[in-house]
Formats: structure tokens, C-alpha cells, sequence
């Protein structure tokens, strides 16, 4: 009993490194079978290490798939700070698309735009947060800068697929806000008003960021 217990342990602290190193991202993947073959103990402890990190809300359990890194919970700092960065992001972006005569693609803009109000009064919001990423991704694509557009789609995702029952809530509150700001910014840009289009960014965030400290 006691070396299984050392094994658990092992696989418990192996596991929880790789995911809060980051090594191992959210929506990763993982078999006992690979960590037994990585670590070269049984099944058995690592099995326990599984469920004590599902309780502890790193991993979600797939009956006889494995598991896989759940979304960690954020904190409502750590949303400001995802919200500031992706402000930094956009309106970065902003100043390169004047400076380089960019012509968005503003049918598609405007379809989006419509789409995620059909959602919302569907109440569909899951939908409404795959169509809010798609219109994020056409303006950054404009940019013609990968690593920067993953970097911002990840943070929007680690957004949309929080955890955190409070925060979560706030940010399906600020839905109707959030489509309000988005269709200024859009109007904005196409009357080539960017300096009040990165006004209105910085608004937009300033405000998202106010409803979680007041509510």
C-alpha cells in the first residue's frame, strides 16, 4: 500500500506540472496508457492520480478515452488582464491596417455581426461565441500575422470556455454590450475613422472590464 500510494503521488505531481507549465494545454489529450509508458509505472496509481486532478478541476474524465486539460478557472484580474491584452492586440492591429491601406471584408463582417444578434435572441450562446471568434479572426487575418492572431484566438477562447460560474455569467450579460461596441468599431472602420475606432476599442474594454469590478 505504501509504495502504490508513492506511486500516485509521482504520477500526481508529474501530471499536475505538465499542465500548469503549460507543457500540456487546455483540451489536451492524455491515456493512462502513455503516462504509464512515460513514467513506467502501472495503470493503477495513475488512474488515481486522474481522478484526484478531475476533482481538483485540471482534467475531465472521458470514460475509457482518458482525459483530457480542462480550462482553468479565471479569476476576475486575470480577465482583465486577458481583456487589456487583447486591446493591446486590436488596436495594434488597427494602426496597421491604416498603414498599409488595408480593405477589410466588411460583407462578411456585416453577416457576422447579424448572425451573432440571431443568436442572442435564440439564446444560443455557445453559437454566439463561435460567431464572435470568426469575426475576430477575419479582421486579425488582415494582418497577415499567424502567431499574433493564435495568440489572441487563444485568449478569446480561454474566455468563452471559462469555468467560473460568476464570471461566466457576468460575460453573458455583457453580450448585448459587447455587439453594441463591435458594431460602432465596424462602422467606424468603414469610414476609415481609426483613431475613433481605437477610441471606441479602448471603451469597449474599459467598460468589460468595469461590469466585472462593479457587479
Amino acid at each position: 500500500m505504501p509504495r502504490s500510494k508513492n506511486l500516485e503521488k509521482v504520477a500526481y505531481h508529474y501530471l499536475k506540472e505538465q499542465i500548469q507549465s503549460k507543457e500540456w494545454l487546455p483540451q489536451t489529450h492524455i491515456t493512462e496508457q502513455k503516462i504509464s509508458t512515460c513514467l513506467g509505472i502501472s495503470r493503477t496509481p495513475i488512474r488515481n492520480a486522474f481522478l484526484k486532478l478531475q476533482e481538483e478541476g485540471y482534467l475531465t474524465i472521458i470514460p475509457h478515452k482518458g482525459a483530457v486539460v480542462t480550462e482553468p478557472k479565471i479569476k476576475f484580474k486575470e480577465y482583465a488582464d486577458r481583456l487589456e491584452y487583447i486591446e493591446l492586440m486590436i488596436v495594434h492591429q488597427l494602426h496597421f491596417i491604416e498603414l498599409k491601406e488595408i480593405q477589410l471584408d466588411f460583407p462578411k463582417l456585416d453577416c457576422l455581426l447579424n448572425q451573432m444578434i440571431a443568436c442572442i435572441e435564440q439564446g444560443d450562446v455557445q453559437l454566439y461565441d463561435e460567431k464572435e471568434r470568426q469575426l475576430i479572426r477575419v479582421f486579425l487575418q488582415s494582418g497577415k500575422n499567424d502567431y499574433m492572431m493564435s495568440s489572441v484566438m487563444d485568449t478569446i477562447r480561454s474566455l468563452h470556455q471559462q469555468k467560473d460560474s460568476e464570471l461566466a455569467c457576468i460575460l453573458k450579460k455583457n453580450i448585448p454590450k459587447k455587439i453594441h461596441h463591435y458594431s460602432l468599431i465596424v462602422d467606424l472602420l468603414r469610414k476609415r475613422q481609426f483613431g475613433l475606432a481605437r477610441k471606441q476599442v479602448r471603451i469597449a474594454v474599459n467598460q468589460l472590464v468595469l461590469s466585472v469590478l462593479n457587479d
